[in-house]
């Protein structure tokens, strides 16, 4: 039996991965499913619980889309939700957008995150929105096509287009609830015009000119 032990660093926040016999999975760890079987092997998934022993630190390896570490590795990648949430006023349509007081180098994003395995993908982008805004009554239009971005990212890419259907202020500071890494930080949400040119994530994002 082979283990996939897949852990969120607690300061970069990427998932990364080590592959263990399973007679070495420790206590903290919990298998959450069993993902096949390979030339007579059975293969699982677990996550870390507790916190990493500090002799596996070398061990770990950054979790991403095409690694040759065995079969049923790219199912443990994650997706991850891109919401591109549109308000109208005054005749124009608004995009809500972030920004982190504690990282401000990191620019103005869009609610984003990565989705659990076992979770809906349209409950997951609902959660993200509220947990990085606090918005909490928003309504799905489609999934955008093609995924595009020119930033590195290491998880299954999906984009929402979603409508917020509450009153806000034009601008607001929310703190980031959530079990993510992200946890705790301010974000400066704020309503903006929405344009094809408008700088999200330090550079031109692609996504924008199919809302």
């Amino acid at each position: 039996m082979i283990v996939y032990l897949v852990r969120e660093h607690p300061q970069t926040a990427l998932d990364e991965l080590i592959v263990l016999d399973g007679d070495d999975l420790p206590p903290e760890a919990t298998v959450v499913r069993e993902l096949g079987e390979s030339e007579g092997m059975r293969y699982l998934h677990a996550v870390l619980a507790g916190p990493s022993p500090e002799e596996w630190e070398p061990r770990w390896q950054l979790l991403q889309h095409g690694m040759d570490k065995g079969p049923f590795v790219d199912e443990l990648v994650r997706r991850r939700a891109v919401v591109y949430a549109t308000r109208d006023r005054g005749g124009r349509t608004e995009l809500l957008t972030i920004e982190s007081l504690e990282y401000p180098e990191e620019g103005i994003q869009v609610p984003a995150g990565r989705i659990d395995h076992d979770e809906p993908m349209e409950a997951g982008l609902l959660r993200e929105l509220a947990e990085e805004t606090g918005v909490t009554r928003a309504r799905i239009v489609r999934e955008l096509p093609s995924f595009e971005c020119n930033y590195r990212t290491y998880s299954h890419n999906h984009a929402f287009h979603v409508v917020v259907e509450e009153e806000t202020p034009d601008e607001w500071e929310h703190r980031v609830v959530g079990k993510g890494a992200d946890a705790g930080l301010t974000h400066h949400c704020r309503w903006v015009p929405l344009g094809a040119d408008l700088p999200l994530w330090n550079t031109h994002d692609p996504m924008l000119a199919k809302l």
